[in-house]
């Protein structure tokens, strides 16, 4: 069946045949682009049970058994393409709607309440600004060792492809300055890596042997250009935790460390980062998979740490 797209017209009914993709339905979106670029031909195809079809019909939308196509906004699209997930409720909606975000992506933010509010109970905070350690959190003074060997070699391995140097160089130099050998001048020892020492004087290893608190927080503020990407690689390959990164801008290049689940990046500007959701003080942009495309979906919001905040 076809979607009248005259039914489309309300955005309520673009996200209730959105949501009946959890009752089954099968929604494929077909485009042709056209010169102008907010909008675009599109044909809407509903495959669904019926009694899942007579129920959108009762709240409004129209089928055809004959294709017809129409000219539709991103937006309106975007609203019935986008998969929608049972993530955390952050606000609600220019329609009332109750407005969730996929914390699995990675989330760029410029609000440091949005940031709070999104942290799990597993938290890493890194921490390249020096903003105030949020409460609750145990403060590091640098990523300790992991406990487990096969831990350490991987450690070794993501040491050893940031600063270009052989694994087992990495893995000796690691356990000679941990071990305190590199001390002691009569034992003999096999050459060590002085940017592996580097990382052991700044502080971003600490030598330890710990486990990482249930919430961590790192300040590596100061921190030498060229060991801040090393810091955040480590960062985001040690243990399971939520990461979270606050900086003093955005660096761009962190968009392709950072790729890996359950991320929040707190800078100015966040939009510059091209994360796929960004959160702002009122608004929520999101890139959006169209088809073939990739379109960035802008929606207004009212966030409920704001609306908790007034009710205080």
């Amino acid at each position: 069946m076809y979607v009248d797209p005259r039914s489309l017209r309300d955005p309520l009914r673009r996200i209730y045949l959105n949501a009946s993709r959890r009752f089954g339905a099968e929604i494929r979106i077909r485009v042709v682009p056209l010169r102008e670029p907010k909008y675009v031909r599109a044909l809407i195809e509903v495959h669904a049970p019926k009694e899942l079809l007579r129920a959108l019909r009762h709240i409004g939308i129209s089928f055809s058994r004959k294709p017809i196509w129409a000219k539709y906004s991103w937006e309106a699209l975007a609203d019935i393409a986008q998969r929608k997930v049972e993530g955390i409720p952050i606000g609600l909606g220019e329609h009332s709607e109750i407005i969730r975000i996929d914390v699995m992506k990675p989330i760029a933010t410029s609000s440091i309440s949005a940031t709070l509010y999104l942290v799990m109970d597993r938290v890493l905070w890194v921490d390249f600004v020096g903003i105030d350690m949020p409460e609750g959190f145990v403060e590091l003074d640098g990523f300790p060792l992991p406990k487990s060997e096969t831990k350490l070699h991987n450690l070794a391995l993501i040491i050893s492809e940031e600063l270009r140097k052989p694994q087992h160089q990495v893995l000796s130099s690691i356990k000679a300055y941990v071990s305190g050998i590199m001390r002691d001048e009569e034992v003999e020892m096999p050459p060590l890596v002085p940017e592996v020492e580097e990382l052991f004087r700044w502080r971003i290893l600490t030598g330890r042997e710990e486990t990482i608190p249930k919430r961590a927080y790192v300040d590596f503020t100061g921190l030498p250009i060229h060991l801040q990407r090393t810091a955040l690689r480590i960062a985001a390959t040690i243990g399971t935790h939520q990461l979270v990164v606050s900086l003093p801008s955005p660096w761009r290049w962190i968009t392709k460390l950072l790729r890996r689940r359950y991320v929040i990046v707190l800078c100015p500007e966040p939009q510059k980062l091209g994360f796929p959701t960004i959160i702002l003080e009122d608004r929520i942009v999101e890139r959006v998979p169209i088809g073939e495309n990739t379109v960035k979906i802008e929606r207004k919001f009212k966030p409920f740490w704001e609306l908790a905040r007034k009710l205080l």
